[in-house]
C-alpha cells in the first residue's frame, strides 16, 4: 500500500523520489501511465533508464526543449510518451500555464495558447522516436497532461491517460470526434482539474475517472456526490494534515501530488 502523501516535496519536487516502479503491482495501463507521468519529472537520463528498467521498459529518447520535457520508452510492442508537468522553479512552465488565450487548432476548436506552444516546442524531438506500428500510450500529469491531450490527437490509434489535467480547450475542441480513447483521472479535491474555468470558455475532454477522498475509484459518480466528497475531504484534511510541518496547506493542493494519483489509480491508497 502507498500512504496518502501530503508533503510539500511530493507535490513540488516529485522528480526527487527514488521509489518509481518499486515493489508495486501496477498491472493496468492506467496505473503504469500514472507512474510514467510521475517519472517524467526526473531530469537525468541515467535515472530515467534505471527506473524504467524496473518496469522492463527501455528509454528511446528524452527531450527538454524550451522548458517542455518528455520521454519516450518502449517495451516489446508498447511505447509510452510521457510529458512532464509544471516545475514551480521553471518560469517557462509558469508562463505556459498562464497564457490562457484560446487559439484556433487545425481540425476544429480552440485550445490554450500556452499549452499549444509548449507542445510545438518539443514535438519534433519526441515524435521521431515513436516506432511505427507500436501500441502508443500517451500520458502526463498537470501541464504534462495538457500536452499529452494535444499530442495524442497527432498520434492516430493512440490511447490517452491523463492525471490532474487542467482544461485544454473549448467546447468545440472537447467535442471533436477524432480524440483518441481518453481516461481523465481526477484525484478528489485537486484544484488544477478545475482550471481554467468554464466562464473563460474552457471544457474538459475524455471520460472522467474520479478518485474519492479515501483513494477509491468511483466510476460514474455524479457532480453532487463529487461536491459532497470534496467538502468532507477538505474538512478532514484541515484537521489531520494542514498544520503538520512539511505539508501543504490545503487538500486542493495535496491531491495534485503525482504519488497520490499513482496510489489512487492503482488501488493502493493507504490510510488517509
Amino acid at each position: 500500500m502507498i500512504p496518502y502523501d501530503a508533503s510539500r516535496d511530493s507535490l513540488f519536487h516529485p522528480g526527487r523520489a527514488a521509489d518509481f516502479f518499486l515493489d508495486r503491482q501496477l498491472t493496468s495501463d492506467a496505473a503504469r501511465c500514472a507512474e510514467m507521468a510521475r517519472l517524467a519529472y526526473v531530469k537525468r537520463d541515467a535515472g530515467l533508464e534505471a527506473f524504467l528498467a524496473r518496469a522492463n521498459f527501455s528509454l528511446a529518447t528524452s527531450a527538454d526543449v524550451g522548458g517542455s520535457q518528455a520521454f519516450v520508452a518502449t517495451h516489446r510492442g508498447d511505447t509510452v510518451l510521457a510529458f512532464r508537468g509544471t516545475e514551480t522553479d521553471d518560469p517557462t512552465d509558469l508562463g505556459a500555464d498562464g497564457d490562457l488565450v484560446l487559439v484556433d487548432l487545425a481540425g476544429g476548436g480552440r485550445v490554450h495558447r500556452g499549452f499549444d506552444r509548449a507542445l510545438q516546442a518539443i514535438w519534433s524531438a519526441v515524435a521521431s522516436a515513436i516506432p511505427t506500428g507500436a501500441r502508443v500510450l500517451v500520458t502526463g500529469h498537470s501541464l504534462g497532461a495538457a500536452l499529452a491531450t494535444l499530442a495524442a490527437l497527432r498520434l492516430r490509434g493512440s490511447l490517452l491517460f491523463t492525471f490532474g489535467s487542467p482544461c485544454v480547450g473549448d467546447v468545440a475542441f472537447a467535442g471533436r470526434p477524432d480524440h483518441p480513447p481518453h481516461e481523465r483521472w481526477v484525484d478528489c479535491s485537486d484544484l488544477v482539474t478545475r482550471i481554467p474555468p468554464a466562464t473563460l470558455g474552457y471544457a474538459h475532454t475524455g471520460v472522467l475517472h474520479y478518485i474519492d477522498r479515501e483513494g477509491r475509484h468511483r466510476a460514474g459518480i455524479d457532480d453532487a456526490a463529487i461536491d459532497a466528497d470534496r467538502r468532507r475531504a477538505e474538512i478532514e484534511y484541515l484537521v489531520t494534515y494542514a498544520f503538520r510541518k512539511g505539508t501543504v496547506a490545503t487538500r486542493d493542493l495535496a491531491d495534485h501530488a503525482p504519488i497520490n494519483y499513482v496510489s489512487g489509480v492503482a488501488g493502493l491508497r493507504g490510510e488517509v
